[in-house]
């Protein structure tokens, strides 16, 4: 059977050795003989395997902001990252965590730096938390940048579940109202219909109409329940690609009126993670092009151009006003950083301004989309209802 064999040869560098043996520990020894210090045994048919689970493993399992909490508060108790990780490690009680430890844990072994662990990982850690560890290993603020990162991202995840709770209430609204008029069509409408096609009298216009969608919702009810159940499986499913994501947050940014907030949205969580960024001693350039995945395609874009201005040597605030990055209020900011040289509280203080915006436009939406879900709905229901009674009400005015 073969082996991998990581060891430190006598220079201090790290190899990998195949060898061919019956055991591990016979591989150990042939290793050892040769003068060699092993850091690590592994059958060579695992790595395969274990990178294929690595990859597999989706991000959302692992929980990125508590581990940068976690970490940074044992760091500050004095405790090293390598005891720190397996302390992590020990304690999650979960197999797809347990193994971005375990690898985080063979890749400090092997005498790479934290960084270069993490980002093995890359779909795992984000990019920005890859640069701030690397920031804080030249400075010596590891502890500190884990802690500026965990701040930042729950500031960021306040903002989203603000976001996602507004959509919540109208959300339910809208699938119970349509339960309702599902069940109404397929259900009630029906036997309605039948009772009216013996009453031998020439029905409306508009009930006919909604007799004859009641028919058909009733004659292909189990298609259209098992199209809807795959439609929201799918649509689960797509929404966890980031492409599919992307392509929603393109079309969001393109509607009239919305657009326009769901940009600024997206902006005070780019001007956040950058002022994080530039405070954990990352040059400004970089930090901006780390953060641009958090706006739009659009703005991506003008990120790029405003950055290569910047290099040409023309002031932030004038690139930025010049991409349409900045407003009024953003471009004022920008010019006192630009004196006083205190770049990331003022990104803090734009980050701030836009969230503010964000915060009364999901207050205001709510209170508007609230009551206007709620009386469309009363009125599509309130006229089903109404267009099945208006030909009994006929027919008992006839009687009378």
């Amino acid at each position: 059977m073969k082996y991998l064999v990581r060891v430190f040869d006598i220079s201090g560098a790290v190899q990998t050795l195949r060898v061919d043996c019956d055991s591990s520990a016979t591989a150990t020894a042939l290793a050892r003989a040769r003068g060699l210090r092993v850091v690590s045994v592994r059958p060579a048919g695992r790595q395969r395997r274990r990178h294929l689970s690595w990859a597999a493993m989706p991000a959302a399992r692992f929980n990125v902001e508590l581990f940068a909490r976690e970490l940074a508060a044992l760091l500050e108790a004095g405790v090293g990252v390598v005891d720190a990780l397996r302390t992590l490690g020990g304690n999650d009680r979960r197999e797809s965590s347990a193994w971005v430890y375990r690898d985080l844990l063979r890749h400090l072994e092997e005498g790479r730096s934290l960084s270069s662990a993490l980002e093995q990982a890359s779909h795992v850690f984000p990019p920005v938390l890859v640069a701030c560890v690397k920031a804080s290993e030249q400075t010596g603020g590891l502890a500190d940048s884990l802690t500026r990162y965990s701040r930042n991202s729950a500031l960021l995840h306040e903002l989203r579940s603000r976001v996602v709770s507004a959509a919540i209430y109208p959300s339910v609204l809208l699938l119970v109202g349509a339960a309702v008029v599902l069940f109404l069509l397929g259900f009630v409408v029906p036997r309605f219909a039948t009772l009216l096609e013996h009453s031998g009298r020439e029905l409306p216009l508009l009930s006919k109409m909604l007799i004859l969608w009641g028919g058909m919702v009733h004659a292909h009810g189990t298609e259209l329940t098992v199209s809807l159940a795959v439609l929201v499986v799918t649509t689960a499913i797509a929404l966890r690609r980031p492409t599919v994501r992307n392509w929603i947050a393109d079309r969001l940014l393109a509607l009239p009126g919305i657009g326009q907030h769901f940009r600024v949205f997206r902006q005070s969580q780019f001007f956040r993670t950058t002022a994080m960024l530039v405070d954990g001693g990352i040059p400004a350039v970089r930090a901006f092009d780390l953060a641009r995945e958090l706006v739009g395609r659009a703005d991506q874009a003008a990120v790029t151009s405003a950055m290569q201005q910047v290099r040409n040597g023309t002031k932030m605030s004038d690139a930025f006003q010049q991409t349409g990055l900045a407003n009024a209020i953003t471009y004022r900011l920008l010019t006192v950083a630009e004196k006083t040289g205190g770049l990331g509280p003022v990104l803090d203080r734009i980050a701030a301004f836009q969230e503010a915006q964000v915060s009364r436009t999901i207050d205001l939406i709510s209170r508007l989309i609230e009551p206007a879900m709620m009386i469309f709905i009363g009125v599509v229901i309130g006229g089903i209802v109404v267009l099945m009674y208006m030909p009994i009400f006929e027919i008992a005015s006839s009687i009378e």
